[in-house]
């Protein structure tokens, strides 16, 4: 990837994040992916004392389908115990496959267990932290006038995120771009609430584009 690409590419994974301010919380749910990193970022947020407890959500997804062969949500959880969490302290949502299910099944899961959760803390990969909140803010079934949400994910930078487990810069930059197409669409169906692009972002879309990325 040249630098021009990149540029391109460093475009949007910071549109794609958000930088949330954390608060302390009733609940951290993490959200499965096909990124462990971000098990050890929802633990390390409990250790560090910002949530009483972690749910983990998901079943398997369009990365993890034929690749792992157990819910996402065991595999967090038991990442998770290794590190230092308490076990009771765990609770798993095993049947969402994508992300508007991760968020619904999750209140329904605090809902049927009678856990309430005014403040909580989402966590993701880095760049599906604005796609995350926009899903939340529309999909979320209860009352949102009085939640608090705060969106996170593993702390690094563009250039650190690849790795054999995510994949290559390329198939990262496909993923940013499939995201950002589908940031401009999923309102439209009443999946996510709508947010302003900049010009910026289009442009960068365009140009990795006509380079022959694909969004995936």
């Amino acid at each position: 990837m040249d630098n021009n690409y990149r540029r391109w590419a460093q475009e949007l994974w910071n549109y794609l994040r958000l930088d949330h301010h954390l608060i302390q919380s009733d609940i951290i749910i993490g959200l499965g992916c096909h990124d462990i990193r971000v098990a050890e970022k929802a633990a390390s947020l409990y250790l560090e004392g910002w949530a009483p407890l972690i749910l983990f959500t998901g079943y398997l997804g369009s990365h993890t389908v034929g690749v792992w062969y157990r819910p996402e949500a065991e595999i967090f959880a038991e990442i998770a115990i290794k590190l230092g969490v308490p076990k009771d302290h765990i609770l798993l949502e095993k049947s969402a496959t994508n992300t508007g299910e991760n968020i619904r099944f999750s209140y329904q899961f605090l809902m049927e267990h009678n856990i309430p959760a005014k403040r909580i803390i989402l966590v993701q990969q880095p760049f599906m932290e604005r796609w995350i909140y926009a899903t939340f803010l529309r999909q979320w079934p209860g009352e949102k006038e009085n939640i608090q949400v705060t969106v996170t994910s593993p702390a690094m930078e563009f250039n650190e995120y690849p790795n054999q487990y995510v994949g290559t810069m390329e198939d990262l930059t496909g993923y940013m771009l499939g995201v950002v197409e589908r940031i401009q669409e999923y309102p439209k169906k009443g999946f996510q609430v709508e947010q302003p692009i900049t010009q910026e972002v289009l442009d960068a879309y365009q140009h990795l584009i006509k380079a022959g990325y694909q969004p995936k």
